[in-house]
């Protein structure tokens, strides 16, 4: 495959489905990952993986597949996230822990099962933060502490 290579998290949200609609049309190959189920997307998207990132086995599976399909990944964009809305102190730990999972330790377990696949590459590794990780509104608590972990 001579096409350069993206995995894009979180595929099938806004900035997810825009962010693939882009480099697709610019040529990548596009790897997709997402919870949500890929029928009920329009996005171009060529090898999909239905999947909780925030779950290890999964990106030894993705890194494992694309081993065996592609030569290399180009480009890495950690998009996924959730947010649960409420006052801090209504926040369970449960919830809390969620949101991490999957908005902060996705982004670490992204980086370490793909490191091998990025190697020696020129490529790059996006990851979505957002405003509330410097400025933020009531009730996002940890939505804003994970957030703020994005700017590593």
């Amino acid at each position: 495959m001579t096409k350069l290579v993206v995995l894009i998290t979180g595929v099938l949200g806004g900035i997810g489905m825009a962010t693939a609609e882009l480099f697709h049309r610019e040529g990548w190959y596009v790897v997709g990952v997402d919870k949500g189920n890929m029928s009920d997307s329009t996005v171009e998207i060529d090898r999909f993986f239905q999947a909780d990132v925030a779950n290890v086995s999964v990106w030894e599976e993705i890194a494992q597949k694309l081993t065996g399909e592609v030569a290399r990944v180009d480009g890495l964009v950690n998009n996924a996230a959730i947010q649960v809305c409420k006052p801090l102190v209504e926040t369970t730990p449960q919830e809390w822990d969620g949101v991490m999972a999957v908005n902060l330790r996705s982004v670490y377990l992204a980086v370490r099962y793909l490191y091998p696949l990025m190697r020696g590459g020129e490529g790059a590794v996006v990851n979505v933060s957002s405003v509330h990780a410097v400025a933020t509104s009531a009730n996002i608590a940890a939505y804003d502490a994970s957030k703020g972990g994005c700017w590593l």
